[in-house]
């Protein structure tokens, strides 16, 4: 029994492709998706390969935010703010059957197959698609994780980095990241769990593809020019390795702060329009 595991697609069609068509060389059982499939510029056309592959997917934190637009749960500020644009800019062009699909999804799910032993698939934490997982830099949220689950295994996604740790018996990975992983790999990113001797072992891929088709997809598509600095963050970071998009979030939010609007749920679009002249975007001009 082989399962592929992936995460973190992000609407980026190309480099889906890619991990799809080294996946089939695997000869595979199915394919799990650790949830954050859209937002990006082909966030519908992608989770309609996903369909179309029978992949069983959860909701990652970016299924979450197209579905509270679509609930009408959203705050007022991410109908306006710029911070919001680019996923603002994702759920307006969102078909209905997409959107619908995306109601019928869970937030976790448990794959027992006979003969093997149960996996746990989620997005962040079983307790919140937001929450990271990653051992390094949320070191306290695994044991937690796994006292609170009793599955041989937990997979997850998020973070964007791959790792894996052994515990007690029992196995937590993340596949990494399809669309910009976060260790400074340029390829796109998954992982396989193979049954074999009594339990699940995790193998970790990467494979290369053409990244020039992502940028003419957020160009073609308007998502660069309307989606401001976030959709150039994310670009950026599908080119270099690197998260530049939470980068400059996090640069965002310091400059707020220095303005006197300390722990804002939203950075106010003046101290944006600053935070997007004065940040270093040297890493490359997209």
């Amino acid at each position: 029994m082989r399962l592929a595991v992936i995460a973190d697609i992000h609407g980026s069609l190309p480099s889906l492709e890619a991990v799809l068509q080294a996946i089939h060389t695997h000869s595979v059982d199915g394919i799990l998706v650790a949830g954050d499939m859209t937002c990006g510029p082909n966030s519908a056309e992608v989770l309609q390969r996903l369909q179309d592959e029978n992949c069983q997917m959860v909701l990652g934190n970016n299924e979450g935010y197209l579905l509270r637009f679509d609930f009408g749960a959203a705050p007022d500020w991410w109908y306006t703010s710029q911070q919001w644009a680019f996923n603002r800019w994702v759920y307006e062009r969102m078909d209905r059957s997409s959107l619908d699909f995306l109601r019928t999804l869970p937030e976790q799910r448990v794959i027992d197959i006979s003969g093997t032993a149960p996996i746990r698939l989620f997005h962040g934490t079983p307790r919140d698609t937001s929450e990271h997982l990653y051992p390094v830099f949320n070191p306290g949220s695994l044991p937690k994780t796994f006292a609170e689950t009793f599955e041989a295994v937990l997979a997850c996604g998020h973070s964007h980095i791959p790792w894996q740790v052994r515990q007690d018996g029992r196995l937590a990975f993340n596949p990494g990241a399809v669309c910009f992983p976060g260790n400074g790999d340029l390829g796109a990113q998954y992982a396989l769990l193979t049954w074999e001797m009594g339990r699940w072992e995790v193998e970790h891929f990467s494979v290369p593809y053409d990244r020039s088709q992502v940028r003419l997809a957020y160009q073609n598509s308007g998502l660069l020019e309307e989606g401001g600095a976030f959709a150039k963050g994310v670009l950026l970071s599908v080119e270099t390795g690197h998260d530049v998009a939470m980068e400059f979030l996090a640069y965002a939010f310091r400059k707020a702060d220095e303005a006197g609007h300390p722990g804002c749920e939203y950075v106010p679009d003046d101290i944006w329009d600053q935070a997007v002249e004065s940040f270093d975007w040297k890493r490359k001009n997209a």
